[in-house]
């Protein structure tokens, strides 16, 4: 939910299951993840995938977007979104849905949201992950409730549809005005309010829901969700979802073969002990792109603001040799900033097999060499600076730990030092806060296009995206990402926007391109629907499994 933050980036719920009991479903969290807020504006640092399922479980987006990356107005709050001129938008919202408390899902509600989200400006871009992805906030000129079930969106200029629809009324969640309002007229105080309460359990187990789910009881190693008897959806046929936590992914394979997960994940390293009694096992696809994280804003770094550095990095890295050998054959290679399966929004440049930077440490060698770097006692240095990073990386994954370990080995031989430093993901989601805590961070997963779900690099590459981590900065690139949704007469036109940024970032290296993994799921032969309802673009419907 995040791609970004982090629709970790990084960080898959990949899905699995086994029988404890038929009341409740226990799925497994990826290793060493946690829950750790579940309040939909999530400022930067909780901005993962992981969290963000879990609101949406508890939260109903406005819009329900499916495993083809079309809106399903069905399953969505609203029932239309239509705009006559790109800057003017009208929601019509389904007045089926609820609160859990029995009072209807309205406008206000949508509006509520969107102002909170308003007020928060430029300089504090971190309380909010998606700061900036789809023109939210800062592209909003207002939002005005016209009767109940409508309400209007002006933006601030006339931007593409597809963008604005996608990207960014994809991010307004209607939440409880009745309930949340705390200072009426003064939604930076009440969003303060809010967000000090993000992670309170205790709190959202008495507000009221329009969601599945509803909190349960959440521990350090189990955290449930019950099923919301008054969700104005398809309810779920049993009484508790359950995500648990592992340490490690033998730890939860272990936890698969002896019944005490019903939904989870196979660990690429046991790839060949696929076949557990009792289990059918599944592969999903995902739609996002996997990347190493590259700091730009550590003085201790600084050379990796230097291009021909981060292409030497680059060509340290074999995707191919990292899929066949470490993720047997169960990746996709990509090199650039958007699904490269399946290929919907990629460019033809890159659709056509262009690779920029090929696997070759000898070559990487020869461009540093090239561009003034000369190596004294094993390191590249030049003006002071030495090629030697920290590569912090997600613990508890094998894979994830051999592809950092083959890349520290590819990078010595063009003289570039970095140390491995293994971490938990939600300490490596802190440290990402604090520009001096750290030079390249591997978390496993990369970013997956949710709520941004047309793949453009706004909010991730424009300079003041919420989800820049790495404080990527480059007026070309800030350029190129504005033209991914300015507003166009034709749909070709606005491709041709799309595949000129992707070009320029797979060029620029504003991350460094890793294998994209798919989802090796481990699901209980006595549950069915399980697998039409993970999507590639994690979005997930728990509600619909069921038990035989």
């Amino acid at each position: 939910m995040r791609a970004a933050q982090f629709r970790f980036s990084a960080l898959l719920l990949t899905l699995g299951a086994a029988l404890a009991a038929p009341s409740q479903i226990v799925t497994a969290l990826p290793p060493s993840v946690r829950i750790t807020y579940l309040l939909p504006i999530q400022p930067a640092p909780e901005y993962t995938v992981n969290n963000g399922q879990v609101s949406e479980l508890l939260y109903r987006p406005l819009l329900w977007v499916n495993s083809r990356i079309q809106i399903d107005y069905a399953r969505s709050v609203a029932s239309s979104v239509t705009t006559r001129d790109g800057q003017h938008y009208l929601i019509q919202i389904n007045p089926k849905w609820h609160w859990s408390d029995g009072r209807p899902v309205t406008a206000a509600d949508v509006a509520f949201d969107a102002d909170l989200l308003r007020s928060i400006g430029a300089k504090q871009a971190s309380q909010y992950g998606g700061w900036g992805i789809g023109g939210i906030p800062n592209d909003l000129k207002s939002v005005k409730v016209l009767s109940r079930y409508r309400l209007e969106i002006t933006l601030k200029h006339a931007y593409s549809p597809t963008w604005f629809i996608y990207n960014g009324v994809a991010q307004l969640y209607p939440l409880p005005k009745h309930a949340w309002d705390r200072y009426p007229g003064h939604p930076a105080k009440t969003l303060a309010w809010l967000q000090a309460r993000g992670d309170k359990v205790s709190f959202f187990r008495k507000s009221p829901v329009d969601g599945p789910f509803q909190v349960g009881t959440f521990s350090p190693q189990n955290y449930q969700l019950l099923t919301n008897p008054h969700y104005s959806g398809h309810r779920a046929s049993y009484h508790a979802l359950v995500l648990r936590y592992f340490a490690s992914s033998d730890a939860e394979f272990n936890a698969l073969k002896v019944g005490q997960v019903q939904v989870g994940y196979l660990p690429f390293h046991l790839y060949a002990e696929r076949r557990i009694s009792g289990y059918r096992f599944t592969t999903t696809p995902s739609w996002g792109f996997n990347y190493l994280y590259v700091n730009f804003a550590n003085p201790r770094a600084a050379a990796l603001k230097d291009l021909a550095v981060r292409q030497a990095l680059q060509l340290a890295i074999d995707q191919p040799k990292m899929d066949q050998a470490l993720l047997h054959g169960q990746a996709v290679v990509g090199y650039g900033p958007v699904p490269f399966e399946p290929p919907t929004y990629l460019s033809p440049k890159l659709k056509s097999g262009w690779v920029p930077y090929p696997y070759n440490p000898a070559e990487g060698k020869k461009l540093l060499l090239a561009h003034g770097w000369k190596p004294v006692g094993g390191v590249m240095q030049k003006g002071g600076q030495r090629l030697s990073f920290t590569l912090d990386y997600s613990s508890g994954a094998a894979s994830v730990q051999q592809q950092a370990e083959v890349i520290a080995q590819a990078a010595a031989r063009e003289d570039i030092q970095i140390r491995l430093a293994p971490k938990p993901v939600n300490t490596m989601a802190s440290e990402m806060s604090s520009p001096s805590a750290w030079d390249l961070i591997y978390f496993g997963g990369g970013w997956f296009f949710l709520p941004d779900y047309y793949p453009t690099g706004y909010g991730l590459f424009n300079s003041k995206g919420g989800s820049n981590s790495g404080a990527y900065s480059n007026p070309e690139m800030n350029r190129l990402t504005e033209l991914t949704h300015a507003f166009f007469k034709t749909k070709a036109a606005q491709l041709q926007a799309l595949y000129r940024y992707e070009d320029y970032a797979a060029f620029q290296l504003p991350l460094l391109w890793m294998p994209e993994n798919k989802l090796l799921n481990e699901i209980s032969a006595q549950l069915v629907d399980v697998n039409r309802h993970i999507n590639p673009n994690s979005n997930w419907s728990p509600q619909y499994w069921r038990y035989r």
